[in-house]
């Protein structure tokens, strides 16, 4: 099966439940940095991230409510996060990576204990402790014994139809909280106090688990045992056997001895002027000040797939201002406000739809010459489409076949266009409308709004005789002004027996070296450089090996920014492999 034929929430599908993923996997920086605003991508098809918002567990407190940068620059709702965001041997802005404290395990209940508790020896720290494994005197939830909501927000790759389960561990009875002590897994319970299953197919299933896709959030029913004094709630949101992705993380919890939160906490928004969406740019007054409770501290904060186009003013103040500018494109955006007394929180959160001026009657799929793969003669090409509901179509229902010397993004967008149909491959020109543009290299694939279309896949089907070839994808799994991975995708149908990648970044001097990662294994052997111009990153599969045939493998390369995103028209890729005794090899950009 080629890596067209499923759908992209499917591209991490690996051949075992414990993938290795090898050499130096590190932090990523998702959100963007300066005043007090916290921007995160939500577009990720193919990642899902997430963490416990409600009650806030440590890296919703330290992470998403308090940045790095807000602990420096003395804006920090929650200033102890500082001695966990700086303590020894942690990178000092690993706290943006909050919502990715992450392995591809069956988690605690099958693999048992490890070093680290609240971030399961994560990946993204290459199994070291994590900035919220830091012993320090963490916020605390006031709790009580009995039924608790636990509520997961995913807003960073909202991955609802492979979720498969949620658990709770809670400290001992008799644990007692020593700030300088790391936690251990000996110090809780061995079995879970609250575990619940959940299948997308029939979300009815579990009335304890109930998936909200408007606000990309679950929401977990579950009841707390019998507790006094201050305890540790570990958690764990597991993905299916696609990925056998987990999300780790902790909640810290008072048990007041029966007495109840304070019920009058309660975060509010009021929107001036009351919109339900925004359209091109222009500025919003946020008001918190009708949200009740005794001395309040506020924090606003932005979700955005385009982080550039909003400014907050007022970040910590009851009545902030929001300043955006227009979009090329219809997106979502997500306004948090968490409040706060210095022992309680309440949270808010509304999401408006962002329409550009100028609204467009299509849907932008990507870069049509990103779904590049190597072509023979007599090969047929079409592209093909998945909507919302999982439904597969080819355009055009005939494949084209590539006469060898044309370029193919040509041939297939004179037959495509000329149907008319909800698919268009071309350019977005100021009147909305997709044209060609002379420069073939710019066009890119769109549906039209109201066809449910999401994602596109270049399918080619090989000529008779042409024998078995790996296909290649390039991809952009992350881009944001402080971290950037590129990922290389290999699937193939007969043993790869020789195989040799390379990434080439393009650097200045506000990108560094990051790292690197396969799904491969230890057959695989990567190594990195560093030169002024480049970043460059191999990954080769090491002599009398061979590769079995299998679908999605991952090769990524990693770097670090200091506040611009990164262009890409200049990063490039080679694939060299031999299958079936034939070398190919396969080149491109990004």
């Amino acid at each position: 099966m080629n890596i067209q034929d499923k759908p992209i929430r499917e591209l991490y599908s690996l051949d075992s439940p414990r993938p290795l993923l090898t050499a130096i996997m590190s932090l990523t920086r998702l959100l963007m940095l300066g005043g007090v605003i916290g921007l995160s991508p939500m577009g990720g098809k193919a990642l899902a991230h997430g963490l416990i918002q409600e009650p806030p567990s440590r890296n919703w407190y330290c992470g998403a409510l308090t940045k790095p940068d807000q602990v420096n620059n003395g804006t920090a709702q929650y200033p102890v996060c500082g001695k966990a965001f700086k303590a020894p041997g942690l990178d000092p802005n690993a706290g943006y990576n909050f919502m990715s404290v992450l392995t591809h395990t069956r988690g605690y209940a099958v693999l048992g204990a490890r070093t680290n508790v609240c971030g399961y020896d994560s990946e993204t720290w290459r199994g070291a402790p994590t900035v919220w494994d830091q012993p320090i005197d963490w916020p605390t939830n006031r709790m009580t014994p009995g039924p608790k909501s636990f509520i997961w927000n995913i807003a960073w790759g909202p991955h609802f139809s492979d979720t498969q389960e949620f658990r709770y561990w809670i400290t001992k009875e008799n644990f007692v909280y020593q700030v300088g002590k790391p936690l251990s897994f000996s110090d809780f319970e061995s079995e879970p106090f609250c575990a619940l299953n959940y299948s997308h197919g029939s979300p009815a299933a579990n009335p304890s688990v109930i998936a909200n896709p408007g606000d990309s959030t679950f929401t977990t029913k579950c009841t707390l045992p019998q507790r006094t004094g201050r305890h540790v709630i570990y958690a764990e949101w597991g993905r299916n056997h696609y990925t056998y992705e987990r999300f780790h993380g902790c909640v810290d919890a008072l048990f007041d001895g029966g007495i109840p939160p304070n019920p009058g906490m309660d975060a509010r928004i009021e929107l001036t002027p009351k919109v339900t969406e925004l359209v091109g740019g222009g500025s919003l007054t946020l008001d918190g000040s009708q949200s009740t409770g005794n001395g309040l501290s506020y924090q606003w904060s932005i979700e955005s797939s385009r982080p550039t186009a909003y400014r907050l003013e007022g970040g910590n103040e009851s009545v902030a201002t929001l300043h955006y500018d227009d979009i090329p494109a219809v997106s979502t955006l997500r306004i948090l406000l968490n409040v706060t007394d210095g022992a309680e929180s309440d949270s808010e959160t509304l999401t408006l739809v962002h329409k550009p001026a100028i609204l467009s009657n299509w849907r932008d799929l990507g870069l049509l010459s990103g779904l590049a793969q190597p072509l023979q003669s007599g090969d047929r090409m079409a592209i093909r489409t998945v909507t919302e509901g999982g439904i597969d179509a080819l355009w055009p229902t005939q494949p084209v076949k590539w006469v060898k010397g044309s370029d193919w993004t040509l041939q297939l967008a004179q037959v495509i266009n000329a149907q008319n149909g909800p698919v268009r491959l071309g350019l977005l020109n100021d009147q909305g409308e997709v044209q060609m543009s002379q420069n073939l290299a710019e066009n890119r694939v769109y549906a039209s709004s109201g066809s449910g279309i999401t994602s596109a896949f270049l399918k080619v089907t090989p000529a008779p005789g042409a024998g078995s070839k790996a296909t290649i994808t390039p991809r952009v799994s992350q881009a944001s002004p402080w971290y950037h991975e590129s990922q290389i995708l290999i699937s193939h149908t007969k043993p790869i027996t020789a195989l040799s990648v390379r990434i080439t970044f393009q650097k200045n001097d506000r990108w560094s070296l990051n790292g690197a990662y396969n799904t491969v294994g230890s057959v695989i052997r990567q190594s990195t450089s560093n030169t002024a111009k480049a970043l460059i990153y191999r990954f080769e599969l090491q002599p009398g090996q061979t590769i079995t045939p299998g679908q999605n493998r991952l090769f990524a390369a990693q770097a670090n920014g200091s506040g611009e995103v990164h262009p890409v028209a200049g990063d490039s890729y080679s694939v060299t492999y031999i299958m079936e005794g034939v070398t190919r090899t396969i080149s491109g950009h990004f």
